[in-house]
């Protein structure tokens, strides 16, 4: 049973390395497309979304996973999911 503790302890440590993963470099010309195209990217910065789709309708601060923004849309909100270090882990419709 004391393995399994220090197992868990260890695993347990290696998770925040593992979240920076979630950002994404991207070129000046990417971010420039996507802006123009109003797209955004996973691994993208809040920034970068901000400049792509505009400021949020609603932001939801969830602990421990990240944030959530919902911008909205007749055909549904969309809801972007942002990681521990703010950049967007996903997106997805949200239809009442």
């Amino acid at each position: 049973m004391r393995l399994l503790t220090m197992s868990l302890i260890v695993v347990g440590l290696l998770l925040p390395a593992a979240a920076s993963a979630e950002c994404r470099v991207f070129t000046s010309s990417e971010l420039r497309q996507a802006v123009i195209q109003k797209t955004i990217k996973v691994g993208m910065k809040a920034a970068d979304v901000e400049r792509s789709w505009g400021k949020p309708t609603k932001v939801r601060h969830s602990y421990p996973g990240g944030d959530e923004w919902e911008y909205w849309n007749p055909s549904g909100d969309q809801i972007v999911s942002f990681g521990r270090r703010g950049c967007v882990t996903g997106w997805r419709t949200a239809r009442d």
